[in-house]
């Protein structure tokens, strides 16, 4: 059952209800290990079951809202914080209620203000579109808590805490993806289309290169800006100088308007890597022609990282006031392993992939810390690091 209620003439908000080789042992100390066991999952189930049973019934009571500082239909960011409502309600049982407020800033405050009296015990966000309304928000209402499921702040309010995704840990993989690629097309030299030139954005591009290089040393990665999140034909007509200047594979770090680079790929018949959700999988339904050109995505498990941040709000974990990064590790952050993945890369490249994850898991693998930097800063490590 979907409910609508308009907030203040400015923003629509959704309640969404969803349904997350040694010799044998004597026979008789076998069967003493087949009750043993036994005994231990049940064990393990009743404490399951319990855990389970004291949650829902926190959860019955406790209040969610997303705010969405853009709009959903992106195939991308947007849509995967969306994600969160239905994997929350599924997972817990709770009523999550969102608003999808467009890229109108002006539009954010009110937002907030109308969920701030909502009563509601936790209210969720991405992105840093809406930073200023959401620290002017927390310093207005300090008892209210907030989440952000993505996002960066330099001096962040006390009610507030941060999930910070480690952008260059997944655009790290996507890069080694890009290059074997390109290796298997001859050629020596990638793309990137990113949305706006900023921290967050330069972040995946110095992961894309050093994950490239760690295939191929000299490859040459070629880059470019929309300059916006949500046009489309610019990120068309971006992608479509990269494929017709002789590359073949493109990195596309761009909301919204990374739909048209794919487009692009599929004029040309190059190939694509898509961003922040399984960007094959949201498009093989309605576009299966773009699908088919989406090697993988670099993912951030947004609904994921609700779930697991919920539970801890509702057992008081979570450390307000301060931001913390989430990456490989965490498994927080990864790329898409799908049909499409398994079709356009080989065995072999998938097993090179997953064994580079695997180092970068556990600290084999150095990256460039770029988390926390400003776009100068980025930027001298991006002309570095690129040839």
């Amino acid at each position: 059952m979907r409910k609508k209620v308009v907030l203040a003439m400015i923003c629509t908000m959704f309640g969404v209800m969803a349904a997350g080789c040694a010799a044998p042992e004597p026979e008789e100390d076998t069967a003493a290990q087949s009750v043993e066991a036994e005994e231990n999952t049940e064990s393990e189930s009743a404490a399951q079951q319990t855990g389970k049973e004291k949650f829902e019934g926190i959860a019955a009571d406790y209040k969610v809202a997303l705010l969405i500082p853009g709009s959903l239909g992106d195939k991308s960011f947007f849509d995967a914080s969306y994600e969160a409502v239905g994997l929350l309600e599924q997972e817990y049982g709770m009523e999550v209620d969102y608003v999808e407020c467009g890229t109108d800033a002006s539009k954010y405050y009110p937002a907030y203000v109308d969920l701030c009296q909502g009563g509601y015990d936790l209210i969720l966000t991405v992105s840093s579109n809406g930073d200023d309304a959401l620290t002017q928000i927390a310093e207005e209402y300090p008892d209210q808590k907030f989440i952000n499921l993505d996002g960066e702040m330099d001096e962040i309010p006390s009610n507030v805490y941060i999930i910070a995704p480690k952008n260059n840990e997944m655009s790290y993989l996507a890069g080694a993806v890009a290059a074997l690629k390109a290796q298997e097309q001859g050629e020596s030299m990638i793309g990137f289309v990113g949305g706006m030139d900023i921290p967050g954005i330069n972040e995946f591009l110095v992961g894309y290169i050093e994950g490239a290089q760690k295939i191929m040393p000299d490859i040459k990665v070629q880059s470019s800006y929309v300059g916006s999140f949500t046009d489309t034909a610019k990120g068309k007509e971006n992608g479509l100088l990269l494929y017709n200047s002789g590359i073949s594979v493109v990195f596309t770090a761009a909301g919204q308007s990374g739909i048209g680079v794919i487009d692009a790929a599929v004029q040309t018949g190059k190939y694509v890597i898509g961003v922040d959700s399984d960007q094959a999988e949201a498009l093989k339904e309605s576009q299966p022609e773009m699908a088919n050109v989406v090697i993988t995505s670099a993912i951030k498990k947004i609904p994921q990282n609700a779930l697991h941040i919920v539970q801890k709000a509702m057992d008081g974990e979570v450390n307000y006031g301060k931001k913390e990064y989430y990456g490989l590790k965490e498994e927080a952050v990864g790329i898409a392993d799908n049909e499409f993945y398994e079709k356009l890369m080989s065995e072999d490249d998938r097993k090179l992939i997953e064994e580079l994850k695997e180092k970068v898991k556990n600290g084999e693998v150095e990256l460039t810390e770029t988390m926390g930097l400003t776009t100068e800063e980025l930027v001298e490590i991006r002309d570095q690091v690129r040839p």
